[in-house]
C-alpha cells in the first residue's frame, strides 16, 4: 500500500466531514486497484466509526488540536484497532510522512507520539471504548441511538452493529433479456432468486451494466416491488421515482406492456431513469417533473397500481452512508410532515380496487407504521394489506420498510 492510498482516504474523510455524501466522494484517477479499495476501506471506516475513534483520541490527547490534522489521525487510529492485517508500524511511519508533507516537522512529531502511544496502550483503549456508552462503542448519535432503542429495544444493538463492514451489492435481474444464473456467471456472484443475485465483483458489474442485463438495486426493494404485483397492460404511477429502481422492475414485471409515468421534482435527475431505461430496452416508462406534494389532477383515480418511494432518513442504509448515523432526529421533523403530503396526494392518482406500495429505506416507526397508520385513518376508502420491516442484520441486509395499501370504494 501507499501514502497516496492514505492520503486519498484522509481527504475523502475531511470532504465528507464537510458535508459530502459518502457514497458520492470521488478518487484520484490514478488510484486503482489495490490502492484505491485500500483508501475506501480507510475513508469508509473511519466515517462508520467516527464516534469510536474521536473517544480512543480522547484518551490519547487531552488537548484540543487542529480538526484537519484530528482527520488524518482518526484515519490511522481506524487502521491501528480495526484493520488487523495492517500493520501498526507501517500506519505510524506511513502516516507520519503523511503529517509531515501536510502540516510540518512539527505536527509530524506530535503524530509520531500519538500513534506509537496508541499502539503501545491499544488492549487498555479497547476496554475502555467497551465500557463506553451503547452509542459511543457503535458510533452512532446519542439521540438517534434512543430513538432507535426505544423502537426496537430488542435489536438495536444488533442494528447498528449490522452497519458495519462492506455491504453487499445486490443486482435485479433483467428477465426481458436475460436469465439469473447467467447475470451471476458474469459478475461472480451468487444466485438468490428469479430475479436478483448477489454481486461478487462489482468492478467487473459495472464494467458491464450498460449491456442492460441487469442494474444495481437492494434486495428490499426489489422485494417492494414485487409487493406492488404490477400485472402486463397496468397503468402505474411513480411519485418520487429517481433513480428510477422501482419504475424499471414494475417494468420488467410488466413484460414491457402497459403504461408507467415516472415522476420526480427534480428534472436533471430524470434522464438517469430514461438512460437505464433504454439500456434495459424497456419502452413504456414516460419521465416528467411533477413534485410528489402537488399531484398532477388530470391522472387522479387512474392508475391501477402508484409506488410510494417517499424522501426518508436513511436510517435503513447508514451501512452504505455512515454520515446518517451522526445525524439528529430533529432534523427529520421536516421529512415526517413532507412524508404524510405525499403519501396523501399519491393515493388520488388510484382507481377503486387499486393498490399502492408505500415505502422507505428507513427503520424509523414515525416515517413509517406511524405515517402509515395516520393515513389510513383519514381515510377510510383504503386499507392495509400488508406491511413488513426489514432490519439490517436480516436476509435484505439493509433496513427498509413497505407497506401495501388498497384503495377499496
Amino acid at each position: 500500500m501507499s501514502d497516496k492510498a492514505r492520503l486519498a482516504a484522509y481527504n475523502a474523510v475531511k470532504r465528507i466531514n464537510d458535508g459530502a455524501f459518502s457514497n458520492l466522494i470521488s478518487y484520484p484517477d490514478d488510484l486503482i486497484g489495490i490502492d484505491r479499495a485500500f483508501a475506501e476501506s480507510i475513508a469508509v471506516g473511519t466515517v462508520e466509526r467516527k464516534l469510536s475513534l474521536e473517544f480512543i483520541l480522547d484518551e490519547l490527547i487531552r488537548s484540543s488540536t487542529d480538526k484537519h490534522l484530528k482527520c488524518l489521525l482518526l484515519t490511522a487510529l481506524y487502521q491501528i484497532f480495526y484493520m488487523d492485517r495492517v500493520p501498526d508500524s507501517a500506519v505510524c511511519d506511513e502516516t507520519v510522512e503523511i503529517s509531515k508533507e501536510l502540516f510540518g516537522s512539527k505536527r509530524a512529531g506530535f503524530t509520531n507520539a500519538v500513534l506509537r502511544n496508541a499502539c503501545r496502550s491499544k488492549e487498555s483503549l479497547y476496554k475502555k471504548l467497551e465500557s463506553a456508552s451503547p452509542n459511543i462503542r457503535l458510533s452512532v448519535n446519542k439521540e438517534l441511538y434512543n430513538l432507535i432503542n426505544e423502537q426496537y429495544p430488542e435489536e438495536c444493538d444488533r442494528i447498528f452493529e449490522a452497519f458495519f463492514g462492506k455491504q453487499p451489492v445486490y443486482l435485479r435481474v433483467n428477465t426481458l433479456k436475460t436469465y439469473a444464473q447467467k447475470v451471476a456467471d458474469a459478475t461472480n456472484g451468487t444466485v438468490c432468486d428469479d430475479t436478483a443475485v448477489l454481486c461478487g465483483d462489482v468492478q467487473k458489474a459495472l464494467s458491464i451494466i450498460n449491456n442492460g442485463d441487469f442494474y444495481i438495486q437492494g434486495k428490499a426493494s426489489q422485494k417492494a416491488v414485487r409487493l406492488l404485483d404490477a400485472q402486463r397492460g397496468h397503468t402505474v404511477i411513480d411519485v418520487c421515482a429517481c433513480p428510477g429502481g422501482k419504475s424499471i422492475g414494475a417494468a420488467i414485471n410488466m413484460c414491457n406492456e402497459g403504461r408507467i409515468y415516472s415522476f420526480d421534482i427534480h428534472k436533471n435527475k430524470l434522464p438517469l431513469i430514461e438512460k437505464s431505461a433504454q439500456a434495459l430496452g424497456i419502452t413504456i416508462i414516460e419521465t416528467d417533473v411533477c413534485d410528489g406534494k402537488a399531484p398532477k389532477k388530470e391522472l387522479f383515480g387512474v392508475a391501477d397500481r402508484v409506488i410510494c418511494d417517499v424522501p426518508c432518513s436513511g436510517t435503513g442504509v447508514m451501512g452504505s452512508k455512515p454520515e446518517i448515523k451522526y445525524k439528529s432526529p430533529s432534523e427529520f421533523d421536516g421529512i415526517y410532515r413532507t412524508q404524510r403530503i405525499i403519501i396523501e396526494n399519491a393515493a388520488k392518482y388510484l382507481k377503486i380496487g387499486g393498490i399502492m406500495v408505500y415505502s422507505t429505506c428507513s427503520i424509523n416507526k414515525i416515517e413509517n407504521e406511524d405515517t402509515v397508520r395516520a393515513f389510513l385513518t383519514a381515510n377510510p376508502s383504503f386499507a392495509l394489506l400488508h406491511d413488513e420491516t426489514c432490519l439490517p442484520f436480516g436476509e435484505e441486509k439493509e433496513g427498509f420498510y413497505m407497506a401495501k395499501i388498497i384503495r377499496e370504494f
